[in-house]
């Protein structure tokens, strides 16, 4: 039954973000399908939020495309949507390190976040130069263990932030 009710409201949510992406986008709305966050409806702000959805440079958007990763059609500039993770920033008083063995955020190891050589439809990845870095936006996914995220394409520009989200209803 909990599989039935799962796919139903999910199946709605789909129809929802298919057939009208800007009018959810005009109400602060947004339908998250991507495994990076969890999936769901997620309301958007312009102020600080769990997550932030942010646009990908030509270059990171080729590799990430080529690597696998699926978006739909949406608001930024090479017309796909943008990509949702949570965004750390790095400071001198809380230093993102990349490891062999994935992101430690101020000393604490994020989940699920060593890099992989190759993706999960088989193309090669390349992670970011590992180091400990004290600027930048870090876009990291401790949610899923194949999320296309700073590991290998790095800090995010602050101006590639299209908006922060909250979860309403996700599965």
């Amino acid at each position: 039954m909990k599989q039935l009710i799962v796919g139903l409201v999910g199946g709605t949510f789909v129809v929802l973000a298919l057939g009208a992406p800007a009018a959810l986008r005009r109400s602060h709305l947004r339908f998250n399908s991507t495994d990076s966050v969890p999936i769901g409806l997620y309301e958007a702000e312009a102020e600080r939020a769990p997550y932030a959805g942010f646009c990908l440079s030509a270059d990171t958007l080729r590799s990430a495309l080529r690597a696998g990763l699926e978006l739909g059609r949406g608001e930024c500039a090479d017309g796909y949507q943008p990509i949702l993770k949570t965004v750390y920033p790095a400071t001198p008083e809380t230093p993102i390190t990349l490891d062999a063995a994935g992101f430690l955020v101020g000393g604490v190891r994020i989940p699920n976040t060593k890099p992989k050589a190759m993706s999960r439809k088989g193309q090669p990845l390349e992670h970011f130069a590992f180091g400990t870095y004290t600027s930048g936006l870090w876009a990291i996914s401790g949610y899923n263990a194949d999320s296309y995220d700073s590991r290998y394409f790095g800090p995010v520009a602050q101006e590639t932030i299209r908006f922060y989200a909250k979860p309403l209803f996700v599965l």
